[in-house]
């Protein structure tokens, strides 16, 4: 089985990327392959390719920026069976590919997801559940991070959205939004594995996550849903997010309608035209 390491990057992190490289170099499981999609920095990014020569990496520079962009430029240019997305930021263990293999033999899952781990800090990235899981509430899915998810390239029904992530309008949450958009197509299996290394971080979400946060919940909830997850971020995690929160809900929502409009008086003027 073959995998596709997707790597959207600035191509700014250039010892990060080494240390990503270095680790893939590493790996016990061989068969895969690294797609690349650089949007600044191409030369830099060709000065790390010439150094891991042993690696399989396919390079696919664009000028624009936008992580779900490049994401799915680089999708059309996976030819493994499964996909996992990657960050320049992080790296794996020797064994991430090997135990990503015997998972799927295990079981007959569409997309795997697993644990980050903080290996300077030692510590888990998040509060993971330790028992293995049957994804069947796509509530589940709303604290997953893009470097968690495998997913078996033939059933990528849709492409993520370029509303969201990095470079976009809402700067965050485009990997849960593609999650929620194989949701009821595809079987998603959570594994207590840690796959992949990445530093934590501390601080609260900016305003501009919040908002983000409350553009997700637009796009794929009722407000019923949205006004009881900023209760409960009030009551359990004392913080006020109503604000920033609807200003994403609401900016989303009016996005959406004026681009509908756009296209509905295109239709119309097209008709009209044949008339």
């Amino acid at each position: 089985m073959k995998f596709s390491i997707l790597l959207p990057t600035l191509g700014i992190r250039k010892n990060e990327i080494d240390r990503l490289f270095k680790s893939l170099s590493q790996q016990t499981y061989k068969d895969f392959e690294i797609v690349i999609v650089s949007q600044i920095n191409h030369d830099e990014i060709n000065k790390l390719i010439d150094k891991w020569k042993e690696l399989n990496i396919k390079h696919i520079e664009i000028e624009e920026k936008g992580i779900s962009l490049s994401r799915n430029i680089g999708l059309s240019k996976c030819d493994g069976e499964w996909i996992i997305l990657s960050d320049d930021d992080c790296w794996y263990p020797n064994n991430s590919l090997e135990i990503i293999n015997r998972r799927i033999i295990d079981y007959e899952a569409d997309i795997i997801l697993s644990q980050i781990y903080d290996q300077k800090n030692q510590k888990k990235y998040k509060n993971y559940s330790n028992k293995m899981k049957i994804i069947k509430n796509k509530y589940e899915l709303m604290s997953k991070s893009s470097i968690e998810i495998a997913i078996k390239n033939k059933k990528i029904s849709k492409k993520f959205d370029t509303n969201f992530g990095l470079g976009a309008r809402f700067v965050c949450g485009e990997e849960v939004d593609f999650l929620l958009s194989h949701f009821k197509e595809c079987k998603i299996v959570y594994f207590p594995d840690t796959t992949v290394y990445h530093l934590k971080k501390s601080k609260k979400d900016s305003e501009k996550q919040i908002m983000a946060k409350g553009a997700l919940y637009a796009k794929n909830f009722n407000a019923i849903i949205a006004i009881l997850i900023c209760l409960r971020d009030l009551i359990k995690k004392k913080e006020n997010n109503f604000k920033f929160f609807w200003r994403g809900y609401n900016e989303y929502n009016k996005r959406i309608y004026k681009s509908k409009s756009c296209e509905s008086n295109l239709e119309k003027n097209i008709k009209g035209n044949k008339k």
